[in-house]
């Protein structure tokens, strides 16, 4: 029987992370080639009805880029892959969406929910009954207390913090070593200790 295929969108760090945490060798897809073992992007997309029964993942950190890749996936019907690290936690009854990572050491407790396309980086804890919204990333080291709730294109910085039962809206950007300790809306940016916000984006 042949071997799966897996590919995976991008080349860089973030990439190379996922493929970490894989079994196999994958392809990487990128915009140009320069080595055996990556693939155009538009090639790939030429082909993709060869590729439905493959592993496909996101591998790149740009939230509009990941948005956009995942968008198309979706367009096409083609099912966009989760991978979850095997020293990561991630509770039994936890929800987890389409094409999500959660990388090594990472903690994903009881009733919590991550939305599609999001990202739990090296270190990060998700508190029980939090909602990480769809195309979110939490960088690495990224704390939530219980109840949390964030909306869809989030952005945590490193070692930044949020409180328990606080609600953050779409579009907002956490600084890194930042502490939230109250509610933010839509498309800011907010940092300090405590956050503030300091700019709309």
């Amino acid at each position: 029987m042949p071997e799966r295929r897996v590919f995976i969108h991008g080349a860089g760090g973030h990439a190379h992370v996922i493929a970490s945490l894989l079994d196999g060798p994958p392809t990487y897809v990128v915009p140009q080639p320069n080595g055996g073992d990556q693939m155009q992007d538009v090639e790939f997309f030429l082909r993709i009805d060869e590729f439905r029964g493959a592993d496909i993942y996101i591998g790149i950190g740009d939230g509009a880029d990941r948005r956009r890749i995942f968008e198309r996936h979706r367009a096409l019907g083609v099912r966009v892959a989760s991978c979850v690290a095997r020293n990561a936690f991630v509770a039994r009854d936890a929800v987890l969406g389409e094409g999500v990572l959660v990388c090594p050491g990472s903690v994903v407790n009881s009733r919590a929910v991550l939305g599609d396309n999001s990202i739990v980086n090296t270190l990060s804890s998700v508190d029980h009954d939090c909602v990480l919204g769809s195309h979110s990333q939490m960088t690495a080291g990224v704390t939530f207390g219980g109840w949390v709730r964030v909306g869809e294109g989030c952005f945590f910085g490193i070692k930044s913090a949020v409180v328990p039962n606080v609600t953050i809206g779409s579009g907002v950007v956490v600084m890194a070593g930042s502490l939230v300790t109250q509610s933010l809306p839509d498309r800011i940016l907010a940092g300090g200790n405590p956050a503030r916000a300091l700019r709309q984006l």
